[in-house]
């Protein structure tokens, strides 16, 4: 038993030097371990912090790169998410954010299948880390795939056959600024896993896993139903803190925004399959995690804040 718990312990030191060898500014959403979530906003209201960082001013476009294989329908779940996210009540939520300069997260972001690129395991299917990320990010603007937009947000999305160190044990995803992926330039980017990878002995990252839908998901596909979920969450911390420790904008005791709200669901429905989901959109149904909403304009010490499923400040 000894020996077993000495395994688990050296995987999960292994885990956390993959990532922090590369880069001191991750920030990582982590798996759901079967407990009842406790935040400070569990029972309500809580606070975050404002740290003196930037926010994201003007709307993005978000980039995704799909490493290794996702099919047409997985695709065609989470393109649709993000090609429609600007605008909602939703995404309202995180307009509550401003920075110094008195700017607010915009309501609006930017995506299309244009901005999709499909990475055929160009670094195999046992990637080394976060610098691996960084390499895939940077091959796909350098060859020509994407375009470098330093005010844009590149998600790498890692198929069910790939593994990254620390997937369904110490994290689900993260998001963190890079200066070596295009010089001269800060380049905001998000690794997401398959969360269909997890097994019943690691930390849950699927969403409808956690709500206990077991192999159920809104659109029938629960590993692209759980990814939007992460990209929801990181893409939100990204918002109102693109930069992370670089120079920290919002986070708080319960960490960042998504941390504050992660695992929590609000007020759901029930599919005609019987997956729970919370928003819709262009037919598609999704579970996504409620977020943190600020209800004071505030800016000083802890300001109040709630978890919301639609934007609910006066």
């Amino acid at each position: 038993m000894k020996r077993q718990w000495l395994g688990i312990v050296l995987v999960l030191c292994l885990a956390s030097f993959a990532l922090t060898q590369d880069s001191s500014q991750i920030h990582a959403l982590r798996p759901f371990n079967g407990d009842q979530v406790s935040t400070p906003c569990s029972g309500g209201g809580c606070t975050i912090n404002y740290n003196g960082g930037p926010v994201i001013e003007k709307a993005p476009t978000i980039y995704i790169v799909y490493y290794g294989k996702w099919t047409k329908q997985d695709k065609n779940i989470i393109d649709t998410f993000f090609t429609n996210l600007g605008g909602t009540t939703m995404e309202k939520i995180n307009t509550t954010y401003s920075d110094n300069s008195n700017k607010f997260v915009p309501n609006a972001l930017k995506h299309s299948t244009a901005n999709d690129y499909q990475d055929n395991y160009s670094l195999g299917k046992n990637l080394a880390g976060d610098s691996s990320i960084h390499t895939i990010v940077r091959n796909a603007i350098n060859g020509g795939h994407l375009p470098k937009d330093p005010g844009g947000i590149y998600f790498v999305l890692t198929a069910k056959d790939v593994n990254f160190p620390g997937m369904c044990i110490s994290l689900c995803g993260y998001h963190s600024p890079a200066t070596d992926i295009v010089k001269g330039d800060v380049i905001w980017y998000s690794m997401v896993g398959n969360p269909a990878i997890c097994t019943p002995s690691q930390g849950q990252c699927e969403a409808s896993k956690v709500i206990g839908d077991g192999n159920k998901s809104p659109n029938n596909d629960p590993g692209a139903d759980g990814t939007v979920n992460i990209m929801w969450h990181e893409f939100s911390e990204s918002s109102s803190d693109p930069e992370v420790n670089m120079r920290t904008a919002w986070a708080g005791s319960c960490g960042e925004s998504g941390d504050c709200c992660a695992w929590m669901w609000g007020n759901t429905k029930v599919a005609s399959n019987g997956a729970h989901y919370n928003e819709t959109f262009k037919g598609h149904k999704y579970l996504t995690q409620v977020m943190l909403e600020l209800t004071s304009k505030s800016r000083n010490g802890n300001v109040p804040a709630e978890c919301v499923n639609t934007y609910q400040k006066p």
